[in-house]
Formats: C-alpha cells, structure tokens, sequence
C-alpha cells in the first residue's frame, strides 16, 4: 500500500519547505503544524487496520525485493510510529507555546526537527538493512545539528563523542550488511531470515547478529556502550529533549527486537538468549547507579534512560511470548512516561534558568501543577502499582520466575526501589523547601505547562487503557514469535527453517 511511505515523505516535503521559508516563523510553525498533526492522524489510521495482526508491505518502483526498497509496517513498527508522532506532536506545541526561544526556533528547529522524524520512521518501517543504515544516518545528522546548538566548548565535546562513537557504529553496520551481502545475496530482512534460517554455518550467523548486537546496542544505550548518552543528551536544547528521549534510543531497542527475532534466531538459546540478558541486567543497575550518583535534573533522568532500557532488554533476552509482550508494553510506557519528565524538567529550566538539585528548591509552593504532574510521571517511571510502569515490570517479574532467570528478576526489583530514591531525591531538592521569594514567584510561559500537561495526560491514558495496551503488545509478540508472518507478507508462503514458538 502506497500510504505506507507518506509517515517518511510528509515529513521530508515540510522540511524542505521550511527551508525556503526560513525568515518567516509563522510559514515555518504552520507547515510544520500540517505536517507534524497529518501523520499523527495516519499513523493511528494505519496502526487501527493492523490491530489485530497484520503486515501491509510496498515495494516502491516495483523492484524484486532482493534488490529493491522495501517497506514493511506491522504491529510493532506501526506502535512504534504512533508513539514517534504523539511524541512529534506534544513536543511541536511545547516549542511553539514557549518551550523554546523565537529566534531559535526560527534559524533551524523545523527543518531538522522535522528531518530527523523522518529518519526516525523511515527506521521504523524500512524491510532492508541498507535503507536501516540510511535512516540512521538521516537520524544522526539531524539530531547532531539540534544537540550542539549553543555551540559551548562543553556542548561541542559531548556532541563530538556522540558523532565518533555512532560514526564507528555505521562502519560497523556497514561491515556487517558486506558479509550479510557477501554471504547470501541480499540485504531484505525477510530473505535474510529464509536464507540464514537455512545456512549450513550457523556460527557465521551468530558471529554477524554478535555484530549487530554491538551496532543496535550503541544505538540504544546498551551496557558498556552507554557513556556516550548520559553527557550529551543534557547538552541538547531542553525543548526538544522530550523527542531525544523518548524515541531515539527506541529506535535502537527496535532494530534488536525485529532483528533478532527475524534474522538471527539461530543460537538464540546457546549464545544470544543469556548474552541478551547480561546484557540487559547489567544495563538496569549501571544506569540506575548512575542516576543516584548525580546531581541535575536532566543528568539524573538521561541516566534513567539507560536504566529502563535494560528492562526493554530484559524482555528480548527472555526470548517468549510473554517477555516481549512485558518488553513492549514497556516501551509503550517508558516513551510517554520519560518524554513526559523531560519535559518537566525543560518547564523547571524555562522557570529557574538551571536545573542543578542545588541551586533549585521551593517549586511545589511556586507550581503545584508542576509538581503534580512530576509526581505521577515520576511514580510511573518507578513503577508504583497501579501506574503504567508497575504492568510491564510485572509481566517481566513474572516471566523471569517461570523462567527460572532469578537473578534478573532480583536486578529489576532493585532496579525499581534504586529509581524510586532517586526520585524522591529529585522531588526533595528541587520542589520541596525555598525561601519566600520563591514561593512567590510565577511560572512564566503557561502554554508550555499546558503542553505538557498534554504529554503527561498520555502516561495516564496508558494507565487507564492498560489492558487493552497489554493485548495490543501481546499480539505483537505473537507476531514476533512467527517470523512466517512477516516473511510471507513480504514473499509470499516460504517454507522457513525457524525456531519453534516457546509458549
């Protein structure tokens, strides 16, 4: 179906025209604004048709599949691209309601912003490892420009790191698609998945997922290949931080869950299975570690990324039906709920000028909204029952028990209670105490707050909604779990040689 390729052109097409209108914001904001509220109501249109299961496929030009540009969209990749637009959407009105200077916004924020969405969904929907590798590409231009706006020494730094180490990521991606290539003809997903489901050198295909496995981990945020992520996301400008943190590192989490439970199957029990779980837990205690040990607000919450990434992860390394439904119901959760909290603390920032725990105190008496809002997102994050946090790490808890993974089950628990204090660490310094002057003093730019209240008022529809949102992720894991459905969408019935679904 050719709508499949509007999420990636729409966004494409609205940035070139803010180019040409570059000196006019009002021309910017409005292209933007169509753009931006079309594809969010597409991708939800699109998402409605497959909620039960299916797969829409275009081949754009009519080419065969081995050579051509392949587009793919099925339950995860289209949950994936409903939680990108709401994220797109929230964080257009936070900008333009005041999240973010005129002038700034007026020299560049539409045009790259609206670039890096595309990449972003072109990740998302894209059914070759070639176009994977261009999105990304996409993506890291993008999100480089907006990362090292003010142009301190600082920020450069932390922005230098961040293009090195994903620079080494595409030159190890592009390593591993020329053996991929090298090997077997072709870089489609879905013949990849026939052909090295029936290679005679299983470890060659253990060798080239251990490859991609490092390339989706930088991406993601993975333990040990992390420390690029905590440093330069409190760099970026705090209006598009939400974005940053909400999707990018997702984009990563999704390359590993689509391409380890389509591609690289073989060795899944001797060799992915418990490296993916190490992997995993120890990207949960290290990130939450983190996040004690600091004192900023962003730092504190860029840590946390890391750190619920590693239950995402958890979930992949279970490798059934249940821990990848308990993995992207969190994924559901933790976009809204940390795009939610950054958000929060761009608004702490537009109010103080800073958000270091020591210099901040007294927001509950200078913004009780503000502080209710934190509140529930941040309980959320640490998954206080019955918030949306506490259903994804449940099924998870109770995944790793029926699967006798007890150390890991024991690793998310102390994970939890670690991210709860640093909460409340957060909650203490920053809204409780102040002198009278602070208690006094106004919150500028409600339209921000009012933004997002919106975003947060998303964590709460994920509360309300848990069971039908548990079902929708349940049958993405079925899928998951059945590589013949996404393999004959794209070719056709194949016979495959592919593991058996764990109940």
């Amino acid at each position: 179906m050719n709508i499949i390729i509007l999420p990636i052109l729409f966004p494409l097409v609205a940035a070139a025209l803010c180019l040409f209108a570059r000196y006019s914001l009002p021309v910017q904001r409005i292209v933007s604004g169509i753009a931006t509220h079309t594809v969010l109501g597409l991708v939800l249109f699109l998402a409605a048709g497959l909620r039960d299961g299916g797969v829409m496929t275009l081949r754009v030009g009519g080419w065969p599949g081995t050579y051509g540009i392949v587009l793919v969209l099925d339950l995860l990749s289209a949950i994936m691209l409903v939680l990108s637009a709401l994220v797109q959407t929230a964080t257009w009105w936070f900008c333009i309601l005041g999240g973010m200077e005129k002038e700034t916004e007026l020299r560049y924020f539409h045009p790259v912003f609206l670039l890096l969405t595309a990449g972003v969904n072109w990740a998302f929907v894209t059914g070759d490892l070639f176009n994977l590798f261009v999105s990304f590409e996409l993506i890291l231009i993008a999100s480089y420009v907006l990362l090292i706006k003010s142009g301190s020494p600082a920020t450069l730094r932390e922005g230098s790191k961040f293009v090195v180490l994903n620079v080494i990521a595409g030159v190890l991606f592009l390593t591993g698609a020329g053996l991929v290539y090298g090997l077997y003809g072709t870089l489609n997903l879905a013949d990849l998945a026939v052909k090295l489901g029936r290679s005679q050198h299983q470890e060659m295909v253990v060798v080239i997922g251990t490859l991609f496995l490092v390339v989706f981990g930088i991406k993601a945020g993975l333990f040990p290949l992390f420390f690029w992520l905590p440093d330069a996301y409190p760099r970026a400008p705090a209006a598009v931080l939400p974005y940053f943190s909400g999707i990018l590192t997702k984009v990563g989490v999704y390359c590993l869950y689509r391409c380890h439970t389509l591609v690289f199957r073989a060795g899944v029990d001797e060799w992915f299975q418990p490296l993916i779980l190490a992997i995993g837990g120890a990207t949960m205690i290290v990130g939450v570690l983190g996040a004690l040990s600091r004192n900023s607000f962003r730092e504190i919450l860029s840590f946390h990324i890391v750190s619920q990434i590693g239950y995402m992860i958890f979930g992949l390394g279970l490798f059934t039906q249940n821990g990848l439904t308990g993995g992207i119901f969190y994924i559901m959760h933790h976009i809204v709920v940390k795009s939610s909290l950054f958000m929060i603390a761009a608004c702490v920032i537009l109010q103080t000028g800073t958000d270091r725990l020591e210099d901040l105190g007294g927001l509950m008496a200078k913004s009780p909204f503000l502080a209710g809002l934190f509140l529930f997102a941040a309980f959320s994050l640490a998954g206080l029952p019955p918030l949306s946090g506490f259903y994804g790490k449940y099924v998870l808890v109770l995944e790793g028990i029926e699967r006798d993974q007890l150390f890991y089950v024991v690793l998310s628990v102390i994970t939890s209670l670690l991210t709860l204090a640093s909460m409340v660490k957060i909650w203490m310094y920053a809204f409780m105490g102040g002198d009278e002057n602070a208690r006094k003093a106004a919150l500028p730019r409600p339209g921000a707050a009012w933004a997002t209240f919106g975003l947060v008022s998303l964590a709460a529809v994920v509360l309300i909604f848990s069971g039908p949102l548990m079902n929708i992720a349940e049958t993405a894991a079925a899928s998951l779990m059945d590589p013949s459905i996404y393999i004959d969408a794209v070719h056709g019935p194949v016979e495959t040689d592919v593991a058996e679904v764990r109940p």
